[in-house]
């Protein structure tokens, strides 16, 4: 008699339904719908998307934008920034100046410090240098690469200095460079594994 009495006071907490799952519920209107508190405890996942209810009661995995990120479980939010607002990073060559004239590999940060920059401004530079390619190319990255000095730079053209996916593609077959101040703009180029040099302004 115990059992039935132990059965008879379970079925009306949880109610089976073709439509779904009732807790505390006799009508449930999703595949699980619990009407109270309940926990979740996740096994170990990546946080990309967030858990919320709805207005209705509803939970909702939702999708983070571009804007949100999570971050030691902590969400942070990138403010919108207008389009026509160009950041400026800085690359100070000057403790490598005196040993190095040419920079294979050049990690100038578009993957790390100046990941949020378009200019890159180079300084430090006591004589004419080369770069043949740079790192941390991703799809569509574009970066104006500001020599803010008056040492000649001069980007070498596929060259086997630096790593196939970080070479310069300079368009013309040859090395081009920048004499003097001037900006060289660049493109990276996801399908080719390269950095497409657009236009040269000196």
């Amino acid at each position: 008699m115990k059992n039935i009495t132990l059965v008879l006071l379970i079925i009306p907490l949880v109610n089976l339904f073709s439509q779904g799952v009732g807790i505390n519920t006799i009508s449930p209107r999703a595949t699980l719908h619990v009407n109270g508190d309940f926990k979740f405890v996740p096994k170990l996942i990546t946080a990309t998307r967030l858990v919320g209810v709805m207005a209705g009661g509803d939970v909702k995995e939702i999708a983070l934008g571009e804007t949100f990120n999570i971050t030691n479980g902590t969400l942070t939010v990138t403010p919108a920034l207008d389009p026509n607002i160009l950041k400026i990073g800085d690359i100070d060559q000057s403790s490598e100046a005196s040993s190095k004239t040419q920079y294979d590999d050049f990690d100038i940060g578009v993957a790390n410090t100046n990941q949020d920059r378009a200019i890159i401004r180079i300084t430090g530079e006591t004589s004419g240098y080369n770069v043949t390619g740079f790192t941390g190319g991703t799809d569509g990255r574009i970066i104006y690469y500001y020599n803010a000095q008056g040492n000649n730079v001069t980007f070498f053209n596929l060259n086997v200095g630096s790593a196939a996916k970080n070479q310069i593609i300079t368009g013309s077959g040859s090395n081009e460079g920048i004499s003097g101040e001037g900006v060289g703009e660049f493109i990276y180029d996801g399908t080719l594994g390269k950095w497409i040099l657009i236009n040269i302004r000196a």
